[in-house]
């Protein structure tokens, strides 16, 4: 019965514009590509597809999370497309793009089998306030600061709907709130995101 439920295909499909390599394309607002094949990193713009470097391979690491492997949460299914490992000095974390039933991105964060999943959100639907200001316990109206840190870029796989670089510096803040509720906001030089979501139980995936 949970089979019938996936029915998330490719939208279209791309050659890979170094090899050739066939590349499926799940997702409409997908920006970045890996081919799997050359390891290379392609933009996509409109219906330009071009090489802007190569990808370090990651690395397989044991996952209840794989990259085009669906799975069932609640009601509904998901496919992870993408996949980026961000690294903290004394190890990782990973974050997979993924295309549900319906047809949204959602991200859902790993980091020693604690699992979120969210969606970007508005980051104005928190009104005004400072980065600088926030501290583990004070709060953002109802949502109180939990965790702050940071990370690097290690690599990527598969497709994301925005356009990294190798060593990046990915900067987040983890606010609580009520019950299983998470928002996590996410900043650099260019500005900063809200994503908005929960922890959830890895029990309660069903892989497909």
């Amino acid at each position: 019965m949970a089979k019938a439920l996936y029915n998330i295909k490719p939208i279209k499909e791309i050659n890979c514009p170094q090899c050739g390599y066939p590349l499926p394309i799940y997702f409409l607002y997908t920006k970045l590509v890996e081919c799997p094949s050359c390891h290379s990193n392609i933009f996509l713009e409109d219906e330009v597809a071009k090489v802007i470097g190569t990808s370090s391979a990651l690395s397989p690491e044991p996952s209840l999370i794989e990259l085009y492997k669906p799975f069932k949460y609640q009601t509904h299914t998901y496919m992870p497309v993408g996949k980026i490992r961000y690294n903290y000095g004394r190890g990782f974390w990973e974050e997979f793009f993924l295309k549900r039933d319906d047809s949204e991105g959602w991200w859902m964060s790993i980091d020693e089998g604690d699992f979120a999943l969210e969606k970007k959100d508005d980051i104005s639907t928190l009104g005004e306030f400072n980065l600088d200001d926030l501290r583990v316990g004070r709060f953002i109206k109802d949502y109180m600061v939990t965790e702050m840190g940071s990370g690097k870029v290690e690599g990527f796989s598969g497709e994301i709907p925005e356009p990294i670089e190798l060593g990046m510096r990915h900067n987040y803040i983890h606010l609580s709130g009520k019950g299983s509720e998470l928002l996590t906001i996410e900043y650099d030089d260019l500005g900063k995101s809200l994503f908005r979501g929960n922890w959830i139980d890895p029990f309660l995936i069903e892989r497909l």
